[in-house]
């Protein structure tokens, strides 16, 4: 009976999962937009599930910032500010610098083979303009190197702000070529063969916030376009 429990609960997560994926790709491209609203029902039979892991989804959703519940009312697609995206990057930046610094003496023969292998496979997806399972290498990639580091609280804290679904927002919003981004990791593994802590912290710090420059870049090109298409309208 436990057994079965435990296969219901992995299929649920697993589930969950997915359907966060999906809202998250809606809403970035568009097809969500922001003040609609996310019925459960709706995306019960549209996803063939339950309302239970669209329950679950959505709270974790709201915990990112992507959609807000109204009491009485449901919940919304909230307007992804820039200033999310930044403080979402400015502590990822903080905390893969320290990840680094932690896993130093812990860069094993097995750490790196894991890297290359995880490099190689988005090198891979890049070819293939596959940016859902780019995103996922990119994340296990920097996701090796924090549970390096050996410290509970830092890896425990990283998984909770589910900087998976932010990497995957990040390449979507950048519009970054997948080839160039996934090249950019081969700076961090020449880092982490010197063994140098300082070198290593300081080149995975400058490579998040390179990307905060890139979403930042983005979302002033929003803006500009929203401008123009206002003059153009009045």
């Amino acid at each position: 009976m436990a057994y079965n429990s435990s296969r219901r609960s992995a299929t649920r997560y697993v589930l969950r999962e997915d359907i966060k994926e999906n809202l998250i790709d809606a809403i970035l491209r568009g097809r969500y937009k922001p003040g609609d609203r996310l019925a459960e029902a709706k995306l019960a039979k549209e996803f063939s599930v339950s309302q239970s892991p669209i329950r679950e989804a959505l709270r974790d959703l709201e915990m990112m910032g992507f959609v807000e519940s109204v009491p009485f009312s449901g919940t919304f697609v909230r307007e992804l500010s820039l200033k999310d995206m930044l403080d979402t990057y400015a502590v990822r930046a903080w905390m893969e610098a320290m990840a680094g610094r932690l896993a130093t003496p812990n860069l094993t023969e097995e750490v790196f083979a894991r890297l290359e292998m995880l490099l190689e496979r988005m090198m891979r997806h890049a070819q293939n303009n596959d940016s859902h399972e780019f995103a996922k290498a990119d994340f296990a990639f920097h996701q090796t190197i924090v549970a390096a580091a050996d410290n509970n609280t830092l890896i425990r804290l990283y998984d909770m702000l589910q900087f998976a679904y932010w990497t995957y927002a990040s390449t979507i919003l950048t519009g970054y070529n997948l080839t160039y981004q996934a090249r950019r990791h081969y700076k961090i593994l020449d880092a982490l063969n010197t063994g140098d802590p300082d070198l290593i912290a300081q080149t995975l710090q400058s490579h998040i916030e390179e990307l905060i420059d890139r979403i930042t870049a983005h979302y002033a090109q929003q803006q500009k376009r929203a401008e123009v298409e206002s003059v153009a309208e009045a």
